[in-house]
């Protein structure tokens, strides 16, 4: 960060030690692993939030993934995905534990796409969210395909 002194980086340093080191701590992604919006769901113009409850294990590995809410198109896609995320370890009583979280994924769709490749962007929020934005493709009247226009 430009402008920040000797200083500021030992606070900002502390700081993080301080909430790393307390007794208990929620899970942080150490590993996000990119995804594209799912085809079928961008051609019906599904969006919306899928809602999982991620298990960990005291290494980080996502164990399990629940769904909680959302169109089942959108949760399979963010089911495969959370299992190829890696988290902070949780902590309880300063040792390393299982965890169990919920975290939220949002699908959300962009005017319409002129390319015939669909492009997605995927953005982590800490510590629970990440939100993957796309283009619509484009359909073309009288068939049930993306195309893009002429």
């Amino acid at each position: 960060m430009k402008g920040l002194n000797t200083a500021g980086w030992c606070i900002l340093l502390l700081a993080g030690m301080a909430l790393y080191a307390s007794d208990d701590h929620a899970p942080f992604a150490t590993r996000v692993v990119s995804m594209q919006y799912p085809r079928l769901a961008a051609m019906a113009q599904i969006t919306g939030t899928v809602t999982l409850r991620i298990r960990i294990d005291s290494t980080g590995k996502v164990l399990d993934a629940k769904e909680l809410s959302g169109h089942p198109i959108l949760v399979k896609a963010a089911k495969a995905n959370i299992k190829l995320w890696r988290f902070s370890p949780g902590l309880s009583g300063g040792e390393k534990a299982e965890s169990e979280f919920d975290f939220n994924y949002v699908f959300e769709l962009k005017g319409v796409s002129e390319a015939s490749v669909q492009c997605s962007q995927l953005t982590y929020e800490y510590p629970d969210k990440v939100t993957i934005t796309s283009e619509a493709p484009h359909m073309e009247p009288g068939r049930g395909e993306a195309a893009p226009r002429p």
